[in-house]
């Protein structure tokens, strides 16, 4: 089932939890786990591309699809979700049973329209917002550096802009290449919109007007008339000059009062239409409005503890005022990117909506000069096989769904469009209350979780052909300016509450139940308060005792069907990893992580909540999948580590002995020295495929950077020691150990099944 689980994702780009349903509300309520599916409205698949507008029906508005009943004598079609009848336009006229629309084939389960592009369509919008407020010389080089990079990826027809800002706001005039001028806004005090607007000598443009009134600026204008302008103004570009106390006092850096002046440019020019507003931040803000923490080095950011004490004084105000940032970006469809290189923290967690809620992304880092900041923000701007950026902007998911479903919500980066009918549950998951969620900008890789709830009453049965259906119909405009809707239309069985729970678990997917579950705690933990290890926790038992078969009070007699094998040990991993746990991290780490789970498809955010590792050894020629385990740590193998955010090249002992002894380079070691080069060669494919660029670790077992592998493996087999048969000399054994708060997978067990067998539901 695996196999046909990834066939229907690499067509429609979707993944349910439950692939066969329940076809009643009482049923529905014992599988614990929610219907729910992971949808990626990108993926790119052998999909058809037609030329016209949808065909939808006259009651529901759903589009025609596959699975609709089809009259070709009297030219009606059928809507399986209403059973509305609906006539074929006259264009349809020619249709039979051998000349099919695109939309009746049965492979075509998802279509694209494309209309043509308006001529008052406007290339994508870039406005660049520079922090300069670092201390050393070497930054600032590099961010340059990457900034010119980034522009000659840019298509040369996209408007660009920049601002630059430390103690005060610089936006620059590019219209004028004579010299330097710039507009300098105080980054103490909050400028309105209107006031942004006046002093700038903007005159608001309105949605649907003409390219040419886009034009009628000074600050942000197609890149192929002011490229030569704009890289002078990069390659000149300084450290902030303000003075402050040298190893007494931060910087000033006005953050909140940048992005607040580049959203009123972009509201004021660009209103509409599809932008990014890139922010490239070296430190936290600590002046002006959005203040994360005082300029005083006395007084440290806010942490996890100051947080759960209420003693981080600026965060709730700074919430507060970035979420208003982001409301503003979200009327507007525009994204914000946050960029954020800083040994300590740059205030990720309070800014962290304006990514999130608009679409945009986060790169942390520590430094500008590492290769994150260049190759993530080169990546930024990739392009499709056709020379388009791959990404899309002004989007809008809507779903439609068989009437014994209800639509409970979306958790991902999107907002809520307030559009509610019969079909829209009042119990919410994630953001409810709606049918239809705005995306200000999407990618390849950006995926949207979506949650149901069947309210068929008990004693309705469902017909046996009658198929449960969800249709998604996603609307964006491609960087060329075409208006797209891409039509997804999903079919799934019915299990009559006679057939009973085992019946429906040969459609169980735990791959994509797993992460399906994850987004719902992490929304839970950061919306509603809650403790996501106990939330996590219960819905294990409840599952495990719906499905499980044991003996009352007797733990050892628990079993589970082969299809929730591995489900429990996907939620240990992720009870006990950074998307839940907190301890050890920053808040910004812990906004920076759960960004990503909230983003990606099932394959990541699997590889987020339980890593990869693969060992590499003289053993065998392809490398093997471990355990994360320590038993799986040995002295001559090498271990390749992938928890989507760090990449570890990790030697045990004597491979790292033998590495340094130079065996490598020794004539009749060649098979050595493969085996040292294979494992790099793999992590590098990874680096250049990821984004955000993962931190890339080297390293040998003792060493201070084997924390990154040994923090993330089981502690099951604390201070064993280990060995290996192929392993000779005073390297052939070694001791490792792990300290550790956290139970081995064995005990959790242990301990899940005696819960399991005692609960009383």
């Amino acid at each position: 089932m695996a196999d046909y689980f990834y066939q229907l994702e690499d067509r429609d780009g979707v993944r349910f939890s439950w692939n066969v349903w329940p076809s009643s509300r009482i049923e529905y309520k014992k599988i614990v786990a929610p219907i729910a599916c992971m949808y990626t409205p990108l993926k790119r698949g052998n999909l058809p591309v037609v030329q016209y507008n949808p065909v939808n029906c006259s009651k529901c508005l759903s589009y025609l699809n596959p699975y609709c009943a089809v009259d070709f004598a009297s030219k009606f079609w059928t809507c399986p979700f209403c059973s509305q009848k609906n006539s074929f336009p006259p264009n349809y006229a020619g249709m039979d049973p051998q000349h099919l629309v695109s939309e009746l084939f049965p492979e075509n389960t998802t279509i694209e329209y494309r209309t043509p592009i308006s001529t008052n369509a406007v290339p994508p919008v870039f406005l660049f917002v520079v922090d300069t407020a670092m201390k050393h010389q070497d930054e600032i080089l590099h961010l340059k550096k990457a900034l010119l990079q980034a522009l000659q990826a840019i298509p040369s027809n996209c408007f660009v802009g920049l601002i630059t800002y430390g103690a005060n706001v610089q936006v620059y005039e590019l219209s004028y290449p004579h010299c330097r001028r710039c507009i300098v806004f105080s980054g103490e005090t909050e400028v309105t919109p209107a006031g942004v607007q006046t002093l700038l000598g903007l005159h608001p443009v309105k949605p649907g007007t003409s390219h040419a009134a886009q034009l009628n600026n000074k600050y942000i204008l197609p890149l192929e008339s002011i490229l030569e302008n704009l890289t002078s103004i990069v390659e000149e570009l300084q450290i902030d000059p303000q003075q402050f106390k040298k190893g007494e006092e931060r910087k000033a850096c006005a953050t909140g009062v940048a992005l607040s002046v580049a959203l009123a440019i972009m509201e004021s020019i660009f209103p509409k239409i599809g932008g990014r507003i890139i922010n490239l931040s070296a430190g936290p803000c600590t002046v002006g409005p959005g203040v994360v923490v005082g300029r005083d080095l006395s007084e440290p950011i806010r942490s996890h503890y100051h947080l759960r004490k209420e003693e981080a004084k600026y965060v709730t105000a700074a919430i507060a005022y970035y979420n208003k940032l982001a409301a503003r970006a979200v009327a507007q469809g525009h994204a914000v990117d946050i960029f954020s290189a800083s040994l300590d923290q740059t205030g990720l967690l309070e800014m962290h909506p304006l990514a999130n809620n608009t679409g945009g992304v986060l790169v942390s880092t520590e430094s500008f000069i590492h290769e994150i900041v260049k190759q993530s923000l080169r990546k930024l701007f990739q392009k499709d096989d056709d020379g388009h950026l791959s990404m899309k902007f002004n989007g809008t998911i809507e779903v439609i769904q068989s009437k014994e479903l209800k639509v409970c919500g979306a958790i991902g980066h999107l907002q809520s469009l307030g559009k509610k009918n019969a079909y829209v549950s009042e119990t919410a998951m994630g953001i409810g209350g709606t049918n239809a969620w705005k995306m200000c900008t999407m990618d390849p890789n950006t995926s949207y979780a979506f949650y149901f709830e069947v309210v068929n009453a008990h004693n309705n049965i469902i017909p046996a052909d009658n198929y449960g259906l969800v249709q998604f119909r996603t609307n964006y405009i491609h960087p060329s300016g075409e208006r797209v809707q891409r039509v997804t239309t999903i079919a799934k069985t019915w299990s009559p509450p006679s057939a009973g729970l085992n019946a429906l678990l040969p459609g169980f997917d735990q791959e994509a139940c797993a992460a399906l579950i994850a987004r719902y705690a992490v929304f839970k933990a950061e919306n509603e308060e809650a403790q996501p290890i106990k939330f996590i926790d219960r819905h294990l038992i409840q599952f495990i005792h719906a499905f499980g078969s044991y003996t009352k009070d007797a733990p050892e007699s628990l079993k589970y069907p082969p299809q929730i094998a591995i489900y429990p040990e996907f939620m240990f991993h992720l009870r006990r990893g950074n998307l839940i746990q907190i301890f050890g991290t920053s808040p910004d780490e812990t906004a920076y992580y759960r960004h990503y789970l909230l983003r990606e498809s099932v394959s990541s955010c699997l590889i987020m909540i339980q890593p990869a590792l693969d060992s590499y050894s003289f053993d065998v020629d392809e490398p093997q999948p471990v355990l994360l385990s320590l038993s799986s740590v040995l002295p001559d193998k090498i271990l390749l580590l992938d928890t989507f955010f760090h990449v570890v090249v990790f030697s045990g002992e004597t491979i790292a002995a033998w590495r340094k002894a130079g065996y490598q380079d020794q004539e009749g070691y060649e098979n050595f020295k493969q085996l040292l080069e294979v494992p790099v060669q793999d992590a590098t494919m990874i680096l250049m495929n990821r984004f955000p660029m993962p931190m890339y670790v080297v390293c040998d077992q003792g060493s201070s950077q084997a924390r990154f592998l040994l923090a993330v493996l089981d502690p099951g087999k604390t201070g064993a020691t280990l060995s290996s048969p192929n392993a000779v000399g005073p390297a052939a054994t070694t001791s490792q150990e792990i300290y550790s708060d956290d139970v081995p997978l064995s005990v959790f067990m242990e301990h899940l099944k005696k819960k399991v067998v005692s609960y009383e539901g």
